[in-house]
């Protein structure tokens, strides 16, 4: 006979299904709906336009830390820290602001979402996690709000509004790549109400002009460089930035891949971006 209402058809499943013994956590998720991922629940909702989730871990760590990914957040999953850290109690969550291509209207709406999270009474600093694009959106968020942000990881960065157009300026560049920057570079002009480039290079809020927030907090940053990418050109982006980075005192570490292109994001065992992660992470105990 169970005792005190233990359900023995839960004890069938407890090797494999994560939330069998999970413990009451008053966290109120946004409305909307909950479905699987990876293995995991995750809330689905939307927010001031925009579709976005949470995926809650089995069992969430005290302080509740959490990742957040700015872009691409289903691209290369598994081989990204947040699985991992999922199992390590950390909340995972996603606001797509894509379209707003992380200009002042973009920043707000995730600032929307960042209050949203702290009503939930999320920890107050996020790890970040920035591929591609998201390494733009990554930064920018970092760079006017310094005081939210515990640890970055970076990947294949984009670091510079002026990305796409300088792909333009490539030698051998294949032609579809060619007419994805054209589409993209007239696109980031609207964005940020600039006429050329040269408004790209040198708009106060382009990264590798606004850094030294980042710099100041001394926000640690781990960043994987491909050194084939024609997609994300690293000697115009992530060089720039961590010349910048370490001359202003910052903390940053590159990880260097020379014979890789912009894909794969993360690694085959993404367990050195999460220690990463966990060791830098505020308040957190290994």
């Amino acid at each position: 006979m169970a005792e005190r209402g233990m359900s023995y058809s839960s004890l069938k499943s407890a090797g494999t299904e994560k939330y069998a013994f999970q413990s009451k956590k008053n966290i109120a998720y946004p409305e909307g709906e909950v479905v699987e991922w990876y293995g995991y629940r995750r809330h689905n909702f939307e927010l001031d336009g925009c579709k976005g989730f949470i995926v809650e871990p089995p069992h969430p760590a005290p302080g509740l830390p959490w990742s957040w990914c700015l872009q691409w957040a289903e691209a290369f999953v598994p081989r990204t820290p947040a699985l991992q850290l999922l199992d390590r109690g950390f909340h995972h969550v996603h606001l797509d602001v894509f379209s707003t291509y992380m200009n002042d209207e973009g920043v707000k709406k995730l600032e929307k979402f960042y209050d949203m999270l702290q009503k939930m009474h999320f920890h107050k600093k996020a790890a970040l996690i920035g591929m591609s694009y998201g390494g733009l959106f990554s930064l920018r968020w970092a760079a006017e709000h310094p005081e939210t942000v515990g640890v970055m990881y970076l990947d294949a960065p984009v670091c510079s509004f002026a990305f796409t157009a300088e792909r333009l300026e490539q030698k051998y560049l294949p032609e579809q790549l060619a007419v994805f920057a054209r589409t993209e570079y007239a696109k980031h002009l609207v964005a940020y109400n600039v006429q050329d480039i040269e408004g790209l290079r040198n708009h106060p809020k382009n990264p590798l002009n606004n850094y030294l927030p980042i710099a100041e907090a001394k926000i640690p940053m781990l960043v994987i460089r491909s050194g084939q990418d024609l997609s994300v050109i690293p000697e115009t982006n992530i060089d720039v930035l961590e010349e910048r980075i370490k001359a202003a005192g910052g903390d940053i570490e590159i990880i260097r891949r020379d014979l890789y292109g912009h894909h794969p994001h993360g690694l085959d065992d993404p367990t050195p971006l999460t220690s990463f992660i966990l060791r830098n992470y505020p308040d957190f105990e290994i």
